[in-house]
């Protein structure tokens, strides 16, 4: 291999990254260059590179999702809306969001995922990551709650479309049924 085929390229096309991607066998939910083009894209539309897109972006039953780090990020960097953990343990989360409002932080709203609510919604891996299951709950809840336009539509953590997660929130391959086409179709895209 020479070096002109190690080579990354900037103008390397969707298409070539894509394929880059499911031949690199990092991605475990990723088998067909379109998956790859697809959360590629979803994780572009919020100013997420490839890479992150790749380990944060999932799509679930047809749903994007996002795991609560990438979340917290898309937040954070608005420089609109921020958030601080209040109270995360093995019981309780409890996130305050904030808003920049004529130049000031102000409160506009806690969201708050308890073992009570985890057990109603039957959240998965609270006995193996109870506080990380809590967080990425409370996070999300507060994301479609007080920052619906950072993420342009509902927005959901992969766990809530019924995916097993590890404690990070990265999905664990096979967790979830997911429609594929059983060939790869022609795709070209380029933007």
């Amino acid at each position: 291999m020479t070096n002109q085929q190690l080579a990354l390229r900037d103008d390397m096309s969707l298409s070539e990254l894509g394929n880059v991607f499911v031949q690199s066998g990092f991605f475990q939910d990723t088998r067909q260059a379109s998956q790859a083009i697809v959360k590629v894209l979803a994780g572009r539309e919020l100013g997420f590179g490839p890479i992150a897109s790749m380990t944060g972006v999932y799509v679930i039953q047809g749903r994007i999702s996002m795991s609560a780090n990438l979340l917290a990020a898309a937040i954070k960097r608005t420089g609109k809306y921020n958030f601080l953990v209040k109270k995360m343990t093995d019981d309780t989360c409890e996130i305050e969001y904030r808003e920049r409002i004529d130049g000031k932080w102000e409160v506009i709203g806690t969201s708050t995922f308890t073992l009570a609510d985890a057990k109603r919604a039957m959240t998965k891996n609270m006995d193996k990551f109870p506080r990380n299951m809590l967080y990425a709950r409370a996070m999300s809840n507060g994301a479609r709650w007080y920052c619906p336009d950072v993420f342009g539509g509902p927005v959901y953590t992969p766990e809530e479309m019924g995916a097993d997660v590890t404690e990070d929130g990265e999905v664990i391959a096979g967790s979830f049924v997911e429609t594929t086409q059983t060939q790869e179709p022609e795709l070209r895209v380029d933007i």
